[in-house]
């Protein structure tokens, strides 16, 4: 196993960002604001997405840091569950490592958990 990240969101802190478009392209892709159309969904799920970013990074070992850009990870959730599509420098610094995904919302607070994993 490469590394194992957890984060926990605040869902106020990413309400106040679902009508500034700004914030929006600056942490979200295409596909992810495109969730913000759902009705009464908006915040859990960006507030979902964003943990799982962070705790993406945290199980990489790159932190903010390294190159890796908030839209370098975009999470994709469909009915088979939840997973990510890396980008650029992510991409590059995960390699073929596979990546396991779980991520929640409760009353207030979203929450992540990411395994990165060497296969080995």
């Amino acid at each position: 196993m490469h590394g194992i990240g957890a984060d926990i969101v605040e869902i106020s802190r990413v309400t106040k960002w679902i009508n500034d478009k700004d914030a929006l392209s600056l942490i979200y892709t295409e596909r992810e604001r495109a969730c913000v159309t759902k009705p009464g969904r908006a915040a859990w799920d960006l507030a979902a997405a964003f943990a799982v970013k962070e705790a993406f990074m945290k199980a990489l070992g790159t932190g903010w840091g390294d190159g890796v850009q908030w839209k370098d990870i975009e999470v994709i959730n469909e009915n088979k569950g939840i997973s990510v599509r890396l980008y650029n420098r992510a991409k590059e610094l995960c390699g073929d490592r596979r990546v396991f995904v779980s991520a929640d919302c409760a009353g207030t607070l979203a929450v992540a958990l990411v395994v990165v994993d060497d296969g080995a």
